[in-house]
């Protein structure tokens, strides 16, 4: 396939970012200048840890800014929190202007891409050389972000993988049984299992997850392998004014920009975020708080509990409200 063109629709935990830096690494071994986009911003930083300086990684916004940013186009992000007219004004900007040879690419890889939108595709594509090879990646099942599929042209073959090897068995056979999700467990090691706490009133949550803290440090886990994600949004959750939980101080993104665009976070030890900023990322213990799921949101909800779920890799506890019925289908698991 010259040039090449494959397109990957594979479910949560099946290598879709190790394929991806495979690939760059490959890539750029053969000298070529390869671009990596991505959605979130964590996945972004871990891609750059892992391939080093080689090719370019960004997220989409990161790249629209960072281009504005070399053509002398400075964006304001202070003190205005960017929303989506900003960065569709941003878009705008990047259309407009020309295009120079150092910001020409001999490769391309998306992940994330059920993230992406149409637009973003046609605008990358003005920074591809014609014959350049593309890897798409993208798991429909973890489109929280209520966007239409991007069509990718006829060059693309498009290839289907549904086996999840990160998830440990009991980890994967509780999320077959409890969510409308398929796919099939390639993790042989057992796992150990899934816990779900009750509570009734919203505030009543720091407490459960101080007692579930404490355990998963009795058998071993440190601080820095757990992660506390909210189901909601970061400012959303009763967790986000909470400095300290059970003596432990968090770690947790503010609504606040410096001056790169980058979200400012306060010092900490236990990482409090939300599944959505987390999604592309692991941990061996996932703690998932705020499971409330909304009646008229029930399809987008347990998109999110699903890739909530399949962050864990060794554990996972659920911190569900008691009243709404449609966590009867953890309680009663």
């Amino acid at each position: 396939m010259s040039p090449f063109r494959l397109w990957v629709r594979a479910t949560a935990g099946s290598g879709k970012s190790l394929v991806a830096r495979r690939f760059f690494e490959r890539q750029t071994g053969e000298g070529k200048r390869v671009l990596f986009v991505c959605y979130n911003r964590l996945l972004a930083e871990s891609i750059k840890v892992s391939v080093g300086d080689q090719g370019y990684v960004n997220t989409w916004n990161g790249f629209c800014h960072a281009f504005l940013e070399s053509r002398g186009r400075s964006l304001d992000f202070w003190p205005v929190t960017p929303d989506a007219g900003f960065w569709q004004e941003v878009q705008d900007r990047v259309t407009a202007e020309p295009i120079p040879d150092e910001w020409l690419f001999d490769a391309m890889v998306v992940d994330e891409g059920q993230d992406f939108e149409q637009e973003w595709v046609e605008i990358l594509t003005l920074f591809l050389h014609d014959d350049a090879d593309i890897l798409w990646l993208e798991d429909p099942d973890q489109n929280l972000q209520g966007k239409a599929p991007v069509m990718l042209d006829d060059g693309f073959v498009c290839y289907h993988w549904a086996v999840n090897y990160r998830s440990a068995q009991s980890i994967a056979h509780f999320i077959l049984d409890t969510l409308p999700f398929r796919f099939e467990p390639g993790n042989d090691l057992p796992g150990l299992g899934v816990g779900v706490h009750e509570y009734t009133d919203a505030s009543e949550q720091p407490k459960v997850v101080t007692r579930v803290v404490h355990d998963l440090r009795r058998l071993g886990f440190l601080y820095d392998d757990i992660r506390v994600l909210t189901c909601r949004g970061v400012h959303s959750s009763v967790f986000r004014g909470l400095d300290v939980l059970g003596g432990v101080s968090i770690r947790r993104v503010t609504q606040g920009y410096d001056g790169s665009g980058n979200q400012v976070f306060t010092e900490g030890q236990l990482v409090f975020d939300s599944v959505r900023r987390f999604k592309g990322q692991e941990a061996p213990a996932i703690i998932l708080v705020d499971v409330d799921p909304r009646p008229e949101r029930i399809s987008e909800e347990l998109r999110v509990l699903y890739c909530g779920m399949t962050r864990a890799t060794v554990r996972m506890d659920l911190v569900v409200r008691s009243e709404n019925s449609a966590n009867e289908r953890f309680t009663l698991s």
